[in-house]
């Protein structure tokens, strides 16, 4: 598919199958990521990619007891008897951090999930952007961090939840007209 159909036709999936997908497919999401743009070549995004399931489960539990009330009831409600699961079960986990020292780590990191993102759905798999290892939490979940590879003086920025689609992803919703004003 041509890169703007890939654009407009990926869609969020928040139901993973268990299988794991292909290493190759895996590799060229991550290459994807790697030629994300990046704040004057610096590139010190990292990439780290979970599939231990204990690791998964284990992390899940801790983001639950951080995440409020409202969050975990819409979790639950998305998960139906599958149960919590900020990553809604997906089999791979790619957190994506930086040295927060880089004034473009954030919108560094954010570029390359996007890749990952658009690369994903190219190779046939589904991917959904996690945001609850980031920001406070970061410090709150370190020892699990650093147990997965993460380097101890990064910051997580996003991570992506990858797999094989459950379920068909919910319908595009309505985007404005006006987005672009020219002068």
């Amino acid at each position: 598919m041509d890169a703007i159909e890939c654009i407009m036709t990926r869609r969020t999936c928040r139901a993973f199958k268990p299988d794991m997908p292909e290493r190759e497919k895996l590799d060229a999401i991550l290459q994807a990521a790697r030629c994300a743009p990046s704040g004057m070549s610096r590139f010190t995004r990292r990439f780290t990619v979970v599939t231990n399931a204990d690791w998964l489960a284990r992390m899940n539990e801790r983001v639950r007891t951080l995440a409020g009330d409202a969050s975990v009831s819409s979790n639950l409600e998305r998960n139906g008897d599958k149960g919590y699961s900020c990553n809604y079960h997906s089999p791979v986990f790619v957190i994506v951090s930086a040295d927060p020292a880089y004034g473009t780590s954030r919108d560094d990191c954010a570029c390359a999930l996007e890749n990952m993102f658009l690369a994903a759905h190219a190779v046939g798999l589904a991917s959904c952007w996690i945001n609850q290892l980031g920001g406070d939490s970061c410090e709150k979940l370190r020892d699990l961090l650093s147990e997965a590879g993460v380097p101890e003086g990064n910051r997580v920025y996003g991570c992506c939840a990858l797999g094989y689609a459950a379920a068909e992803p919910a319908p595009r919703k309505p985007r404005s007209e006006e987005i672009a004003y020219f002068s």
